[in-house]
C-alpha cells in the first residue's frame, strides 16, 4: 500500500449517507482489510453504497501504480464498473446453492485482473437458503489471500449463524431523521412536504429519493390524512377511495420505473465493456420486480400509519370501543400487507369498517 498518494481516497465515504460508526470502522479496515464482512440492517440504510465505497477505498489504497491509476481504481469501483469488484444478488426469492457453486465461489478464486484485490459482494444474503449458506461457508472461512467477501443482509436467520460468525459484522441501523433531512438539504430540495416525506420513507433512503421526485406524493398524503372524515360507512365510498388511492400509487411507480430503465442501460453498457453481456440481467430484473412491490407496500404502510395516528388521537380524546377496534384493524391490515394480499379487497374491507370521524 502506498503512503504517498495525493488522491483523496477519504472522499469515497462522502457517498454514504449517515452511518458514522460503520463508516469509521470501514475507513480503518480499508488500509488492512479482513477476509470477510457482514453488513446487517434494513433495506435502504446504505449497505450497498458502503460496500461500493469500501471496495473503492481498498482498490485505491492497495493499487501499485501511480495516482492516475489509483484514481481510476476508485472511480470504477464507485460506478460498479471495476472488473475485480463483483456484486451478486439472488435471481428470485432465494439465493440457491447452484449460483453459489457455479458463479460466486469461482469468482472469489479468480486472480485480480486489474486491481489489487478480488472483492465479491453478495446482496440479500438473508434470502440465501440453508444449502447455499453451507456451500459458501468454507470459502468464507478460507478465501484466497487477495479476496474479500462482503455479505449484505437485512437479518441473520438461524441457519446463517455459522457463516456470520466467520465475518466481521457491521450494523446499519435505520437512518435518522437528521440524516435524511441533511440529505434532502444537500440535494437542494425545498418543499413544505419534507417532514411528511421523511416520515413516509420510514428511514429508507431509496424510498425517500423516489418521494422527492414524485409529484403525486402531496395528493396521496392529503387523501390519507382526510380519509377518516371522508369515509361514511358505505361500501360505495370505500370502493371509490380504494380506486383513487390505488390509481395514485400506481402512478407513483413512474420515477422508479424510469430509474430502473436507466440502470438496465448502464448494466448493458458495463457488461458489453467487460464481455459479460447478459450475465447479470436476470438478477437485476428480479430486484426490479421486488422494488416495485416494496414501493406499493411502503406506500400502503405509510397510509396505515397516518390513519393509526389519527385514530390514536381520537382514543386519547375519549374515544370508545369502536376506536380501539379501528386501531386493531389497522394493525392487522399492516401485518397482512407483507403476505402479498389482494390489496383492493384488503383496503375495501378496512375502509368500509372504520368508523367515520368528525373533521
Amino acid at each position: 500500500m502506498s503512503d504517498t498518494t495525493t488522491v483523496d481516497v477519504d472522499a469515497v465515504w462522502d457517498t454514504v449517507v449517515g452511518q458514522s460508526e460503520a463508516v469509521s470502522a470501514l475507513r480503518s479496515w480499508s488500509r488492512d482489510p479482513l477476509h470477510a464482512y457482514l453488513f446487517v440492517g434494513p433495506s435502504g440504510t446504505g449497505k450497498r453504497q458502503a460496500a461500493r465505497a469500501f471496495a473503492a477505498a481498498v482498490q485505491a489504497l492497495h493499487f501499485g501504480g501511480d495516482d492516475v491509476g489509483r484514481d481510476r481504481q476508485m472511480r470504477l469501483a464507485l460506478q460498479d464498473k471495476h472488473p475485480d469488484v463483483e456484486i451478486y444478488e439472488p435471481e428470485g426469492a432465494q439465493l440457491l446453492v447452484g449460483p453459489v457453486k457455479d458463479s460466486i465461489i469461482p469468482s472469489v478464486f479468480r486472480k485480480p485482473s486489474d486491481g489489487a484485490r478480488r472483492i465479491i459482494v453478495i446482496d440479500r444474503f438473508h434470502d440465501a437458503n440453508a444449502a447455499a449458506a453451507t456451500a459458501l461457508l468454507k470459502t468464507v472461512e478460507e478465501p484466497p489471500e487477495n479476496a474479500i467477501i462482503i455479505l449484505l443482509a437485512e437479518s441473520v436467520p438461524v441457519e446463517h449463524v455459522a457463516i456470520a460468525s466467520r465475518c466481521s459484522r457491521i450494523e446499519f441501523p435505520p437512518l435518522s431523521r437528521a440524516d435524511l433531512a441533511n440529505w434532502i438539504a444537500e440535494q437542494g430540495i425545498h418543499s413544505d412536504q419534507v417532514d411528511v416525506m421523511i416520515e413516509a420513507s420510514a428511514g429508507d433512503l431509496r424510498r425517500l429519493e423516489l418521494l422527492t421526485n414524485d409529484p403525486g406524493f402531496s395528493q396521496r398524503s392529503v387523501l390519507w390524512q382526510q380519509l377518516p372524515t371522508t369515509i361514511d360507512g358505505t361500501g360505495a365510498t370505500a370502493g371509490r377511495l380504494v380506486r383513487e388511492l390505488i390509481g395514485l400509487i400506481s402512478a407513483a411507480s413512474e420515477p422508479l420505473v424510469a430509474r430502473q430503465a436507466r440502470e438496465l442501460e448502464e448494466l448493458d453498457a458495463r457488461e458489453e465493456m467487460l464481455g459479460t453481456r447478459g450475465s447479470g440481467r436476470s438478477g437485476v430484473d428480479a430486484r426490479h420486480k421486488r422494488e416495485l412491490r416494496l414501493l406499493r407496500v411502503g406506500e400502503f404502510q405509510f397510509g396505515l400509519r397516518v390513519l393509526a395516528r389519527r385514530y390514536s388521537r381520537e382514543l386519547a380524546d375519549g374515544g370508545g370501543r369502536e376506536i380501539i377496534d379501528a386501531i386493531a384493524r389497522l394493525r392487522h391490515a399492516n401485518e397482512a400487507l407483507v403476505r402479498n394480499p389482494n390489496e383492493t379487497l384488503l383496503l375495501h374491507n378496512l375502509f368500509w369498517n372504520l368508523p367515520p370521524l368528525r373533521g
